[in-house]
């Protein structure tokens, strides 16, 4: 069974069951989030005025990891397409330390589908060197979000 989310911004999902959708979201105004078992957290922006084709989403991607880099002294896991069938989807994955002292992996993932944008922030814990980064996991959240 999964939560089927019918988004205001252009999209749908079917996230897993036990999703919770969070009132408020922390990310700003056209933002949705979702906490996902695991202690996952997936952030969806609606961006649209400011990418208009899939090369500008991979920059958005780039862009957004930028925080996570500079900000949090993160470093660059791993970036590149995610093959998720029927869409262009750019993802870049960066290890970072919270402002907990907690190990944290943040995916900041450009989606072009439609001939729309949305970008996708996922945030989850890292768990041990021989699992991370789970790209398996990140390419099950894109591919359930459907932009419309």
């Amino acid at each position: 069974m999964s939560v089927h989310i019918e988004s205001p911004l252009g999209f749908t999902a079917d996230f897993p069951e036990h999703t919770q959708v969070l009132e408020d979201s922390s990310a700003g105004p056209n933002s949705e989030q979702y906490g996902l078992l695991g202690d996952v957290l997936v952030t969806v922006i609606k961006d649209d005025t400011s990418v208009t084709d899939a090369p500008q989403a991979n920059g958005w991607a780039h862009l957004m990891s930028g925080f996570y880099l500079e900000e949090r002294a993160g470093t660059l896991l791993t970036e590149g397409e995610l093959n998720v069938p029927g869409k262009s989807s750019y993802a870049v994955l960066v290890g970072y330390t919270d402002s907990a002292g907690e190990a944290r992996i943040a995916a900041t993932v450009g989606v072009w589908e439609n001939n729309r944008f949305i970008g996708v922030l996922v945030i989850w814990p890292y768990a041990n060197p021989e699992i991370e980064p789970r790209l398996g996991m990140l390419k099950e959240i894109i591919s359930s979000i459907s932009v419309s």
